[in-house]
């Protein structure tokens, strides 16, 4: 990885070449066209809270998006699997919240809404990904909206590398660690999902009553799959 590279991003680990804000913008249109999911879906008001799953301390400027945008901020609690105080500092009245999305520390339907954005492709196995949305479906009282890239868009969001990753993972993952791509090449770090793959771990959640997939697209291709369950 290149130095231009880390500077600008600990999380978005993609080759640019040299259409570095076009990227971004992308990244930032695909945040809003799901958090417009949110909003359309789920309507919620000013009395009702939301658990956000897979908040970031990144420096990128499509980064926590929701807590940029949500109106009822003090609404929020955040969780991350790492330390980032400094976001009750960042947006006022927010809770943030250490804690494995696989296991959370709260009771069932402790939230009304739940929302994570691409955090469950980052969580290891199928298995494990199961465990996560039956976490996020549990602690939720009303309803959960969680999102993925899309396995088979032609280029991958992480690393910004073409088609590579349409090779089985034995293969594809020992390529992206040789391009310097280490935090992209295990499953734990990166198990990608495809929309029947979505629609399964949505189907199988424990609590669910009703689910559905949206999409949003890139190059006329899905980029992100957008999965929402209702409660």
């Amino acid at each position: 990885m290149n130095t231009k590279e880390e500077s600008r991003t600990s999380y978005f680990h993609y080759f640019d070449y040299g259409v570095q804000g076009y990227i971004d913008s992308v990244l930032i249109r695909i945040r809003k066209e799901v958090f417009n999911f949110f909003m359309r879906k789920f309507s919620p008001n000013e009395n009702e809270t939301v658990l956000d799953v897979g908040v970031s301390a990144d420096d990128h400027i499509a980064a926590n998006y929701f807590e940029k945008h949500y109106p009822y901020t003090s609404k929020i609690t955040a969780v991350s699997n790492e330390s980032f105080p400094e976001l009750e500092q960042q947006f006022k009245g927010l809770t943030f919240k250490k804690a494995d999305g696989r296991k959370l520390p709260f009771e069932d339907g402790f939230f009304d809404w739940v929302y994570s954005h691409a955090v469950v492709e980052h969580v290891g196995s199928n298995t494990m990904q199961q465990a996560f949305v039956d976490e996020l479906v549990r602690v939720a009282r009303k309803g959960v909206l969680y999102t993925t890239p899309n396995r088979w868009h032609p280029i991958e969001t992480h690393t910004g590398l073409p088609f590579l990753h349409f090779l089985p993972a034995l293969i594809y993952r020992p390529i992206f660690k040789a391009l310097g791509k280490d935090m992209y090449a295990t499953e734990e770090q990166l198990n990608l999902l495809s929309i029947d793959q979505m629609q399964k771990l949505s189907k199988n959640a424990k609590g669910r009553k009703s689910s559905e997939i949206e999409t949003v697209k890139w190059f006329g291709f899905t980029s992100n799959i957008v999965s929402i369950i209702y409660k």
